[in-house]
């Protein structure tokens, strides 16, 4: 009896430190996104011309270091963040001209300095080469609370557009955000604390729950 739960205590140890270490190896840049997968060119940029996609409503305080999207053209496109309701840029950057292209093309990012975000934002792209750009993503059904716009017109189209930190952090240090953001779509008495709480009973509770069970039953067994 013994010998079995400290065998079955051991494993479950095991699987919790496996567990936790790929959680501190693992990690993630980004801060958020759209999640538009990018199947054809939405949007065609002349010259000069500028598209937008928006509003985008990351968590408040978030910090912002640099913008992906998916171009396609190898022209230099200037990257901007502005305020949904409209302003000057809050932020910028470019990314230059030769970049190689594909089909479909890869996530391109620009770096636009540090921006902590205090309200929905839109990020635009202006083509300032000579020849057209494009920019991939899906129909405007893919986000129903932003879209795209070509010069300040709707065209119905979503643009692949992610908001990301400089660095990875691990998902162990992205929990708390990540329960934060699940807690948005529940009913009024679920919290991020909530969460919390289920996540040490099944990390925990169900482990030792499995221990008493083979202890009890090799008592039964005796």
């Amino acid at each position: 009896m013994r010998r079995a739960t400290v065998a079955l205590a051991a494993v479950l140890t095991a699987g919790l430190v496996a567990l936790l270490a790929v959680g501190l190896a693992k990690g993630s840049s980004t801060v958020y996104t759209l999640g538009v997968v990018p199947q054809g060119g939405v949007v065609k940029l002349g010259p000069g011309e500028r598209a937008c996609q928006g509003a985008i409503d990351p968590p408040d305080d978030t910090t912002v270091e640099r913008v992906g999207f998916y171009p396609l053209g190898g022209q230099p496109v200037a990257v901007e963040v502005r305020r949904a309701a409209g302003g000057a840029p809050l932020a910028s950057g470019e990314l230059a001209g030769g970049y190689a292209s594909g089909s479909p093309p890869p996530l391109r990012r620009v770096g636009v300095g540090a921006l902590r975000v205090r309200s929905p934002v839109a990020v635009c792209f202006r083509n300032r080469g000579r020849r057209q750009v494009e920019v991939w993503g899906t129909a405007g059904i893919a986000s129903p609370s932003t879209s795209a716009t070509v010069n300040g017109e709707p065209v119905g189209v979503d643009m692949g557009v992610t908001l990301e930190r400089r660095h990875d952090r691990s998902l162990i240090a992205l929990l708390p955000a990540m329960a934060e953001r699940a807690s948005v779509f529940h009913p009024t008495w679920v919290s991020p604390a909530l969460y919390a709480v289920l996540a040490a009973l099944v990390l925990l509770g169900v482990p030792a729950l499995l221990v008493v069970a083979v202890r009890g039953g090799a008592l039964a067994d005796e």
